[in-house]
Formats: structure tokens, sequence, C-alpha cells
């Protein structure tokens, strides 16, 4: 073994091996074991001109396990890095004990570009994966595209994510595979660099003093939450009533976040659609987000942040450690969002006071109120269409009733008329997709004891139709179908609306006999073609004490037309 210490003053030019390092170096990384090759030469030279401790070492299976002793003594992460090939199962009885003694060994193995993977071209075999048994995580790194932004940000958030899962819990090894092509060895001047660092406090009960420190960075700051689906939680909703009162304090909540809160933080796609000039979205513009809940509905939020990025933003225990949905992840703390808030605001309120002129939770406000009157205004003018619907389904939804909304336009109307809050709200929000809805909001209905009301589209409904047919699906569950002749959300998108066959190709109409349906399976049927028919059908459907099924017609074209110019109004 031998250490080197001499610094080289060139660099690669593999900009995703810069990435990688200077991550490593943040996270602590001081030592690196290297093995010679000729696919690893960017991270050979990538690593000789950064202050690691270099151990230069040509036998990966001995390489690998003086790594390990170097890790276990100092207690600290170590990097080794090899090239493409058998190499990487030269590091396995390494990593293996790594894994079972809990040590952080960040394995990097270079790999040939994906094309060339089992066509006989030398040292070449399927490396991702293969070491998956005796590691926390595998990550693979796609070769560089010039120019790319949106890759870079990825492989900075992986690579922050693979340092994070190693260093968290319960640690252990973790592997890298970055596929590099030639050139190899092109250099560049060495520039020192800071990346974005994604910190993680792994601690489910944060020390009085931590909050202290958090809400201290805090102070004077614009801080914006957003709220993803979530199950309803008390103890949250009474911790974020008092943050929320703070002056620098503004919540945007998707109607499935299941809070009920003062303000009517809900109307997002309301209050997003009718911010035009720059003035206003930098006043808006947040300094610190914090997210919490699931996947976010709405589409104009994420691109509001995203394109008036904030200094930092912050997730919570309830959300995936790497989960970087704004492009602006700095910190995850491992914690309750309820125990966060309630530990947090009590540090606050003894030095948030509010400040001369507008603070940002009333710019908040008052943007809310104009788009609530613009709102109001619009849906006051409405023809029948799916919008004029679901403005008087969800105003006389009684609060007893759980609701459940099916992923496409169903959701999204639901998104923006909070005039009434239900019991609770859900969907199939994780992956989003419309298969499953039906039989989801059955088993919802199964397990509540008040009343549940799916609304739905045709397309949804007609994949599983035969959840009409399974057994114990209580009298109160009432299903509603938008009947729009297929998937109405390809008419609203801008992606779709104009594309040739677009009715035929997308939207898909499918051949969904309802009343057919449920008097085969003895459900009640109900239709409504008309403001006046929903008005008359509505409220005796809710209430009827047996399975129901609703299905409302309106021109598909016109309600697309509606929703589109809605998002438009002033």
């Amino acid at each position: 073994m031998q250490e080197e210490t001499k610094s080289y003053g060139v660099d690669t030019a593999k900009a995703y091996c810069r990435i990688l390092y200077d991550i490593l170096i943040e996270k602590g990384v001081e030592d690196i074991v290297l093995s010679p090759g000729s696919r690893n030469a960017p991270l050979l030279i990538g690593a000789a001109c950064r202050p690691f401790r270099r151990h230069i070492i040509t036998d990966e299976r001995t390489a690998a396990f003086t790594a390990l002793g170097i890790s276990l003594a100092a207690n600290k992460p170590v990097a080794i890095a090899c090239t493409s090939g058998t190499a990487l199962y030269d590091y396995a009885p390494a990593i293996a004990e790594a894994f079972y003694q809990n040590i952080p060994l960040i394995v990097i193995t270079a790999d040939r570009p994906l094309e060339w993977i089992d066509q006989d071209d030398s040292q070449t075999l399927i490396q991702p994966g293969a070491l998956d048994k005796i590691v926390k995580g595998s990550y693979d790194i796609p070769v560089e595209h010039a120019d790319d932004s949106n890759e870079k940000w990825y492989v900075n958030r992986i690579i922050n994510e693979a340092c994070n899962l190693a260093l968290s819990g319960r640690r252990g090894p973790v592997h890298i595979n970055i596929r590099l092509d030639n050139p190899l060895t092109e250099v560049i001047p060495f520039t020192e660099r800071h990346p974005r660092i994604i910190e993680y406090i792994d601690n489910l009960n944060l020390p009085p003093h931590l909050y202290k420190e958090l809400a201290n960075q805090l102070l004077g700051k614009k801080i914006l939450v957003t709220a993803g689906f979530m199950h309803p939680d008390n103890e949250l909703n009474k911790a974020l009533s008092v943050f929320s009162r703070l002056p620098n304090v503004a919540l945007m909540c998707e109607t499935l976040s299941n809070l009920h809160l003062l303000g009517d933080p809900y109307s997002i796609d309301t209050v997003l659609s009718v911010i035009e000039n720059k003035e206003s979205k930098e006043e808006m513009r947040p300094d610190i987000v914090i997210s919490i809940g699931g996947a976010l509905i709405s589409r104009k939020l994420k691109e509001f942040i995203r394109n008036n990025p904030p200094g930092e933003h912050w997730t919570l225990g309830d959300t995936h450690p790497s989960s970087d949905c704004f492009m602006s992840l700095t910190r995850h703390i491992e914690i309750s969002p309820a125990k966060f808030f309630k530990g947090i605001t009590k540090h606050l309120l003894k030095h948030n006071h509010p400040e001369k002129g507008n603070t940002y939770s009333q710019i908040w406000k008052q943007t809310r109120e104009a788009a609530l009157e613009s709102h109001i205004r619009f849906v006051n003018n409405l023809e029948w269409s799916e919008m004029a619907a679901f403005n008087y389904m969800l105003k006389e939804l009684p609060p007893t009733f759980n609701l459940f909304l099916s992923n496409g336009t169903s959701v999204r109307y639901g998104q923006l008329f909070t005039e009434t809050i239900p019991h609770a709200s859900f969907g199939c929000r994780g992956v989003s997709g419309i298969d499953g809805t039906t039989a989801t909001a059955a088993g919802c209905a199964m397990a509540y004891q008040g009343p549940t009301l799916l609304i739905t589209g045709d397309m949804s409904m007609a994949y599983d139709t035969g959840v009409l047919g399974i057994e114990n699906i209580p009298d109160n569950f009432k299903i509603v179908v938008i009947n729009n002749k297929g998937g109405g959300i390809f008419r609203f998108i801008p992606s779709t609306r104009n594309c040739e066959g677009r009715d035929e190709l997308f939207c898909a109409a499918p051949k969904l006999p309802l009343k057919k349906l449920a008097e085969a399976y003895d459900w009640k049927y109900f239709k409504a073609e008309s403001s006046e028919e929903l008005e008359e059908t509505y409220i005796p459907f809710l209430a009827l004490k047996h399975k129901a099924i609703l299905e409302i017609k309106a021109d598909e074209n016109l309600s697309a037309q509606i929703l589109i110019d809605y998002m438009k109004r002033k």
C-alpha cells in the first residue's frame, strides 16, 4: 500500500466524476482507495487533484479490505474506485463484511456505456445490481451528456442520496456505478467547486438545541409550506394552525392533504393561475420551502417553485429522503411533521414579530383573496359542463362524507373547489394510475363507518367494473361517473389537446353500459345531463340507503375549453 500526498493541477473533463468527488469531500470522505485501470481513468485523474488521502492498490480484493480497515478504525466513510468488468466482483468479500459490520464504504465502479454491454467488447458485463444483496443501495450514473442541466441535477441528487443512505440509520456500504465513454483521459484545469449538498438529519427525536438552531435559520425568512396527500392527523393540524399564524409563513395545501386549516390554503391552482407579472412572483418567491406529505397533484405549484427557486428546500420524515420535486432540496429531517412544527414554533414565537408593511403571509392572503373573487365570478357564469357539476357536487357534499377522487381530471377539479371540506379525502396518488381506483375506493368505504363518495371518470370506471359485485360493500358507498367519452384530461393538457387523432388515440372512449351494470349488480342508477337534473338527483342520490351510481354527461369539448379558460382567467 502506498499513500499519495502529491496533488496534481489538472482535473478530469468528466463533469459527473467531478460532481461525485466534490460531494464525497463535503460528506466527510477523506480516504479513497484506488485500483489502476483504463475505464476508471477519469476517476483516477479526478481523485489526484483533490484533498483525498489516496491509497493506490492494484488488487481490488485487497483494496476493498484495506478500505474496510480504514473505515473501521477511523469510524468515517471511505471510498473505493475500480475499473470495469470483473474488478467489482473482487470487491464483494469486503463489501459483505462491511454490510454486516455496518461500515459506510462508498463503492465506485467505472462502467462502459450501456450500448456496449453484452456486445463482446472487452471488460463488459452487467454491473448495476451486482452487489444488491450486500449494499444498502445501488445507483447507476448514465454516460454524460454535455449541457444537460436536468441530468446534472439528477446526478447530484442521487450521489447525495447514496451518501446519506450510507451514513444514516444502520450505516453500511452503497454502490455507485458510473458509465464513462471516450475520451477517458481528457483534462481541464482544476477549480475548487462547492456542489449542492443535501443534508440529512437522522434523529427521530430532535434535541431542544437543534430545534433552536433550525428555528434561528427560519427567522426573517419567507417560508412556504406545501402539503401533498396525507392521512388525517389532528396533532399535525394543531401544530400547523399555530405555525401558520407567523407573519413570514404561507401555506399551500392540496385537497388530499386532509388538513383542516383557516384561511383557505387549498386553492392552489386557483391562486397560481392568476399570478402573471414578475414583480408578484418575486414577492411570493419563498426563501425556504418546507414540504410535507406525498406527491403533489398541482403542476402549477411545482412549476412556480422550480421557476422561482428558493434558497433552501427542507423535507421531513413523511417524505422519501431523496425526493427533490422542486429541484432545490437542501435538507431532509427525519422527524414527523407534527413534532417538527410543534417543536420549532415554540422558538419562533419568541422572536418573530410582524414587520412594517406587507408580511409574506399577507402577500399570499391578498393574492388568494383576489384569486377567489375571480374564481367566484367565473363559476357563477358557468354553462353546463364538468366544472359546473363539480362546483355543485363539492359545495353540497355533507362534511360526514369521505371523498375519493380518481386520477385524471377528477382529482384536478377537486383542487379547485374548497368551500366544503369533507371528513377526509383520498386518491391513488402514489404513482397516479387510473387502474384500481374503484376497488381502492370500495376498500375505503368498507373501513369507514360513515358514507363514502367516489368521483371518477368513465375510463377509470371501465378498468374494474367487477368491483360492483364485491360482497360487503356498504350501502352508503356512492359513485359518480363523469362520462366524458374517455380520457378527458387529454383534451385539456397542452401536450395532447391539439394532436391529430386525439379522441381515438388518447381519449379512447370505452363502451361502458353503466345503467345495465348497475342493474346487474343491484346498484341504483341515477343520471344527470344538465344543471337542473343534477340539482334534482344529487341530494337524493347521496341520501339513498342503498349503493348507487350517478352518471353525469356534459359536452366533453366544451368542458375541456372551460377548464383551459379557467386557468387563463384574470
